[in-house]
């Protein structure tokens, strides 16, 4: 004879277990992207599992004491959430207010009378409702899923506020799905919020560190190596190498074929110069129209010369450009070992682009200059 399962019960398993599971899968995604609102929210889910083992307790006015820190923390997860919006300092300060320091007070208060809990809830919620309404265009579209959320957890604690102790099992059910609901809605849309924030910091990220024509580095990538590369100098020994990459025939190839042809040519120069590089820790930035920066990191100078520069030169004339099948990229470079004194790295850059221009305006038959460490540094 088997023994009968009682579907209240069946019920609460399922909803507790839905908020431990949103509290595992809180946890791996704020790790996994650095998202601090969904640490908040899995702090706040995980004290909505706290109350619903509490109203199975004997104490009448431990749950709704301690279901007054659910909405303390999930004010703190809004004000995360809410952190980019506009014109909302004193909202912000009203929810930070009630959320930290209120509802913990009201919160001790409620082990000793029930009307503490209806009293945070009524301000929680009025402050809430008040900053949701000032963030709502500036919160499009993923703020649609914190109202019924929210509508919930509120919905939680009043039905805590206004019933007669002690909780009954079905009163546990009901809190325990209004909590699972409120979760599952809120990590919805605080994911949907993370991964469009994230979208933008990535294209940010991306239009300060790539350039947009090329591919290549941009010029402050080319410098934050290079400061690099100067630690590991003065640590380790290691060399490095800096290096400019003219186009030589750019302004010729605009003459005869037109700025079409010519911004052909630096797209392929880019290219060329990129796989020319001999480890992935080698960098290359486009610091003008004809010119591009070369960091060859593990290589003195000498090296720098006969492997790095001489592969971009042999690129250049391996095939004839596309948009000029009778034309080759013919290409000039000057290079230094990276010092290890305190010289700032656009510095150095502007000293290797001034020796390039004397030795374009020379007209010099030497393809690869090498500046010793006094050259460059005079």
């Amino acid at each position: 004879m088997t023994d009968h399962i009682d579907p209240a019960q069946l019920w609460l398993g399922v909803c507790v277990g839905a908020q431990v599971l949103l509290v595992i899968l809180s946890v791996i995604q704020a790790n996994a992207y650095h998202e601090r609102s969904l640490l908040l929210h899995a702090a706040a889910t995980l004290m909505g599992v706290v109350v619903v083992q509490v109203l199975l307790g004997r104490d009448a006015l431990l749950p709704p004491a301690v279901f007054l820190l659910v909405p303390s923390l999930a004010g703190l997860q809004l004000l995360d959430l809410v952190s980019h919006a506009g014109g909302l300092r004193q909202g912000r300060r009203w929810l930070l207010a009630v959320s930290a320091v209120v509802l913990p007070l009201l919160a001790i208060v409620a082990v000793y009378t029930v009307w503490a809990m209806a009293a945070g809830m009524v301000l929680w919620s009025a402050v809430v409702l008040m900053l949701l309404a000032r963030a709502w265009r500036q919160s499009q579209p993923w703020i649609w899923w914190l109202p019924p959320g929210l509508v919930a957890l509120g919905a939680a604690g009043f039905h805590l506020a206004v019933d007669d102790a002690p909780f009954a099992l079905e009163d546990a059910v009901l809190v325990s799905a209004l909590l699972a609901f409120w979760s599952c809605v809120t990590f919805i849309g605080t994911g949907w919020r993370d991964r469009i924030f994230g979208e933008t910091r990535i294209r940010l990220q991306a239009r300060n560190t790539v350039d947009p024509l090329t591919g290549l580095g941009t010029p402050m990538v080319l410098m934050d190596r290079v400061m690099a590369a100067r630690h590991l100098t003065r640590r380790y020994g290691h060399p490095s190498v800096l290096m400019l990459v003219n186009i030589d025939n750019l302004g010729a190839l605009a003459t005869e074929f037109g700025l079409e042809a010519a911004e052909s040519a630096v797209l392929a120069a880019a290219s060329r110069v990129r796989e020319s590089l001999l480890r992935d820790g080698d960098v290359a930035a486009r610091l003008a129209h004809a010119r591009i920066g070369v960091l060859a990191e593990g290589v003195a100078p000498g090296q720098a010369s006969a492997t790095v520069a001489g592969r971009i030169l042999v690129a250049g004339l391996k095939e004839p450009l596309q948009a000029a099948p009778a034309e080759f990229l013919r290409f000039r470079i000057v290079l230094a070992a990276v010092p290890t004194d305190d010289s700032p790295p656009k510095v150095l850059l502007q000293r290797l682009n001034a020796r390039l221009d004397q030795e374009v305006r020379d007209a010099s038959e030497r393809r690869i200059v090498t500046l010793t460490q006094e050259e460059l540094l005079s």
